[in-house]
């Protein structure tokens, strides 16, 4: 075998070993459940009419948490579309972050929040 054969047959078997990484890790990472800051404070039981008033700001407080306990890291992006509006009859594509639902950031954040304290304090003292 000639050194130039040896080396495609490294190339190949390090690229397929890769590959089963990335596929492995991918599967990992579907796994586990995120969510957008306005399912979570869906789920907390706060009304859609807040949610869409406060969410943003709430959202703040929540990316600012999850920088300090992550370290400075931003948290995953996604797209979520936008209700229709004047000069978008559609909605339109906006960034949001979301977060594991195990995420401590979650309720720290939420918690930290004036207008969202309230949901949080009522979902965590009557699972207790």
């Amino acid at each position: 075998m000639s050194a130039a054969a040896a080396r495609r047959t490294r190339r190949r078997t390090a690229a397929a070993v890769l590959r089963t990484r990335r596929a492995e890790n991918r599967a990992h990472r579907d796994a586990t459940t995120r969510v957008k800051v306005s399912d979570y404070l869906t789920g907390l039981g706060m009304p859609t009419e807040d949610i869409d008033r406060y969410g943003s700001w709430a959202g703040r407080y929540i990316v600012s948490e999850y920088r300090t306990a992550h370290h400075g890291h931003e948290p995953r992006k996604t797209r979520k579309r936008t209700a229709p509006c004047k000069g978008h009859p559609n909605g339109r594509w906006i960034k949001v972050n979301v977060y594991r639902i195990t995420d401590p950031a979650l309720p720290a954040g939420a918690g930290t929040y004036k207008r969202t304290a309230p949901f949080v304090a009522a979902a965590f003292t009557t699972a207790a």
